[in-house]
């Protein structure tokens, strides 16, 4: 059976919360369910994630849940329907607006200056700033479009000193770490401190939560190197960013994004509007599914849907395209994955897994192996070894079920769960068994095993063996 390297990340939502919708969804390629914080409810997000869990069960899929938290993401207040506006037209913002004026969640009156640009729903409409009379901007429309309650506010040439982690975020945060997810998306981090708080809140609870930090403000552009490091993943997040610095720059950024996750061999996951058409249409344009395509042939560890699965008229249908998407790249023999990491970038305490896991896949491909099996505790070794991208399928063996879903974000990794033993000989009997098992591996196919001395002991990784079977 063929399976993708490059993962799926759908987000759920009002048209794909029903466990019909949910089950179709992971049949057709789904690896990793996303909730965004922005909207919904407790009791909404807490009944998808038993959702989620139970048919992932139901159909022995492992599979991850992303809490996507809001951020400090500025929006529009409550409209009467929708709203039109007009090239040239005067338009007020104001935090407690009169009946003419439009309604802002957040007082940026202290902060705009005269001549500086905001942008509503998502770009769309662009205001300039003409002036400020207490607590109201007083803007011109530079363009003709239609805004609604609730749609987001860019300020591309504003800066606010708030922190990107807020009260919101803090109360979801404890929210999610409960209920069990996966992995937590930070929005609009700009630097490195920005991951801080999260962090404190993720050891306080003893979870093993991984962070992905959203890229999608100027100043983060700026900080790359740094937050890359200290996150668990890192996030191409085009939507805002393509309002925070000019559209056509944004496949540059995406492009040194990519190479800086894969340079410290982080999870790298690019998102917005991949398949947009699709929330109204049951096939996506050809510019979309070029734009799908570049990103597998880039390498990226996982593309996003989310709006199309979210609230679209075809859910199923955008998961089953982007797969379709995925495996006629992946499956051409122009795919191919030589990976150059520049080692003198790699940390000192990570040459050495790194030189093991590297010289495994180079085995397997001197030898014709179709697969590296590698055991993992945390699942690092495995994101490792994935981050030179070895032409052998990567199969994980984990002991825990976190673990086993957090590498559904990993290109390339497949994974099954085994129960850990202290004795080395019957833990790597379990193995080969799983491996029989699941027609990994058929008789006489050659399988590069990558292994710790010591069972079940995070950073252990010392052994490469060569095993037919």
């Amino acid at each position: 059976m063929i399976t993708k390297r490059t993962k799926i990340v759908a987000t759920i939502g009002p048209a794909s919360s029903s466990p019909k919708v949910i089950e179709a969804l992971i049949r057709a390629g789904l690896n990793v369910a996303r909730l965004n914080f922005s909207h919904g409810t407790y009791a909404e997000r807490k009944e998808q994630i038993k959702t989620i869990r139970v048919i992932a069960r139901k159909l022995n899929k492992s599979v991850a849940i992303m809490a996507d938290l809001q951020g400090p993401k500025l929006r529009l207040g409550f409209l009467k329907g929708d709203r039109k506006i007009k090239k040239g037209e005067s338009i007020s913002l104001s935090i407690n607006p009169l009946p003419d004026e439009i309604p802002m969640q957040f007082d940026l009156s202290p902060y705009v200056k005269k001549g500086e640009r905001i942008f509503l729903n998502d770009g769309l409409v662009e205001l300039k700033v003409k002036g400020v009379n207490k607590n109201t901007i007083l803007t011109h429309a530079q363009n003709e479009g239609i805004i609604s309650s609730n749609k987001g506010v860019n300020i591309p040439d504003t800066k606010i000193e708030n922190h990107s982690f807020t009260q919101k975020d803090k109360k979801d945060l404890e929210f999610v770490l409960k209920e069990g997810v996966d992995f937590v998306a930070l929005s609009f981090v700009r630097t490195a401190d920005d991951l801080k708080a999260a962090k404190i809140i993720i050891e306080k609870s003893k979870k093993s939560v991984q962070i992905i930090a959203k890229i999608e403000k100027k100043e983060a552009v700026l900080n790359l190197e740094e937050i890359i490091k200290e996150t668990d993943a890192v996030m191409v997040a085009r939507g805002d960013l393509g309002i925070e610095i000019r559209g056509s720059q944004v496949p540059l950024v995406q492009q040194k994004i990519v190479n800086l996750a894969r340079q410290f061999q982080k999870p790298v996951i690019v998102a917005t509007q991949m398949l947009e058409s699709m929330i109204h249409n049951p096939r996506p344009t050809r510019a979309e599914a070029s734009d799908v395509a570049h990103a597998v042939l880039n390498e990226v560890d996982a593309v996003i849907l989310s709006a199309e699965t979210a609230a679209g008229a075809y859910p199923v249908e955008a998961v089953k395209m982007m797969n379709e998407i995925i495996l006629s790249v992946e499956e051409h023999q122009q795919f191919k994955h030589f990976i150059q990491i520049d080692w003198r970038n790699i940390p000192p305490k990570q040459k050495p897994i790194s030189a093991i896991v590297s010289s495994a896949a180079n085995i397997a491909y001197r030898i014709g192996a179709k697969t590296v099996v590698i055991a993992t505790t945390a699942g690092h070794s495995a994101k490792i070894l994935a981050s030179f991208r070895p032409e052998a399928k990567i199969i994980a063996i984990v002991h825990n079920d976190q673990v086993r879903n957090q590498l559904q974000m990993v290109w390339g990794v497949e994974s099954f769960k085994i129960k850990g033993a202290k004795n080395y000989n019957i833990f790597w009997k379990e193995v080969i068994s799983a491996i029989k098992k699941n027609k990994v591996a058929e008789k006489d196919d050659k399988v590069v095993i990558v292994s710790g001395s010591l069972i079940g002991v995070s950073g252990t990784t010392d052994t490469i063996k060569i095993v037919t079977i």
